[in-house]
């Protein structure tokens, strides 16, 4: 009979190590694909992460500095390929010209959170 116990309490043991690896795996992947582009990563702190395991992709905030950008709370897009995306916050001023470029660059960014952060 302590066999038998002891084989069941094993595999539950198991299958809940399986099952966490399961779940917590893909909070992994993101969060450390997006440290590697942070100026600190120890630092960064995340908040409302959705990843979409059909598409391979996850958005959510982070509040740490970006190498481009400053600090604070940012909207960041995890592609499929790996390449993670931030939120562009820059003034939309100067030229006609850099006016639209930024105004592209924010048009961009919102198709791709349009695309993949609807979950």
């Amino acid at each position: 009979m302590r066999l038998f116990t002891c084989l069941i309490v094993s595999l539950a043991v198991f299958a809940g190590c399986i099952a966490a690896w399961w779940f917590y795996w893909p909070a992994w992947h993101v969060e450390s694909r997006v440290k590697s582009r942070l100026t600190h990563p120890a630092a960064a702190r995340f908040s409302g992460v959705i990843y979409d395991k059909h598409t391979g992709t996850a958005c959510g905030y982070v509040n740490a500095q970006a190498q481009d950008r400053p600090a604070g709370r940012t909207h960041f897009i995890l592609m499929a390929d790996g390449e993670v995306r931030f939120d562009p916050k820059d003034p939309i001023r100067g030229t006609a010209l850099q006016q639209l470029e930024n105004l592209r660059k924010q048009a961009d960014y919102l198709a791709l959170a349009y695309e993949y952060c609807r979950g």
